[in-house]
């Protein structure tokens, strides 16, 4: 795969990541954004380097005689212009060839199909937090830190350019924000699979904060809107064959 414009791609929009964090708040991340400013200036500067590749001669005007202070209050007031954005239609062509170049599914960009939701059914002890709306915890929380979390995001194409280590990066550098420590995250599991006829992502994996260990399987399911399910523990309590029986019941509403 080409990294750089799968990388591009995803820091443009990805919300791929729903981290459950120490002391069982479940914290919800989208792709870096300045990462996005970023990889659009380097795209842009790599265009017009192609472009000006074959002038043989240096163009001079005006701002080349400006004084040292002008040019520095120049950069200062283009260093505040809005970001760029890339317009919905480049995006879905890029990423669809990104997917048929891999051999990937497709399906998402071609067809998405109209959804009106998605449900599943949830273990016995959990219910609705009072707190974090789509957070769902047990009855002795937060002794038991257990939570599931589900959102529903607008649809988002790149979602299929996801992989285990765009994954394991994103998540990483969320949780650096976070706690503003570097902590690891090891992927248990990665696998593309299918939720009625729709693509989808099963991720397992687990990582520690400070003292707590934590565990978190993850559904993400790419449709017309990206629904995403966050199953999370600590070590105290290993709920992980009830969140799989819940797992199985997961399905789109159409």
């Amino acid at each position: 795969m080409n990294r750089k414009k799968a990388n591009f791609l995803l820091s443009l929009g990805c919300a791929f990541i729903l981290a459950a964090c120490g002391g069982g708040e479940a914290v919800h991340t989208n792709a870096d954004m300045p990462a996005a400013e970023a990889a659009l200036s380097e795209e842009t500067e790599d265009a017009e380097e192609e472009k000006h590749s074959g002038d043989g001669a240096e163009t001079v005007d005006e701002e080349a005689e400006q004084s040292e202070d002008g040019k520095e209050a120049k950069a200062a007031e283009g260093s505040l212009m809005p970001p760029m954005e890339m317009d919905e239609t480049l995006r879905n062509q890029l990423t669809e060839e990104m997917l048929e170049e891999n051999e990937m599914d497709t399906s998402v960009v071609e067809s998405a199909p109209v959804t009106k939701g998605c449900s599943f059914t949830l273990p016995e002890d959990f219910s609705e937090s009072e707190d974090i709306e789509g957070m769902y915890v047990t009855k002795r929380y937060p002794i038991d830190a257990s939570t599931i979390y589900y959102v529903a995001l607008g649809r988002d194409v790149t979602l299929q350019l996801m992989t285990e280590e765009t994954f394991k990066a994103q998540a990483e550098e969320n949780f650096r924000k976070e706690y503003g420590e570097d902590i690891e995250v090891h992927i248990d599991s990665f696998e593309r699979i299918q939720i009625d006829g729709c693509p989808a992502f099963r991720i397992l994996c687990h990582y520690q904060v400070g003292d707590t260990k934590m565990s978190q399987l993850e559904y993400a399911i790419n449709a017309d809107k990206s629904y995403v399910i966050t199953y999370s523990q600590t070590d105290d309590y290993d709920r992980m064959e009830e969140y799989e029986a819940s797992a199985e019941t997961i399905h789109l509403e159409f």
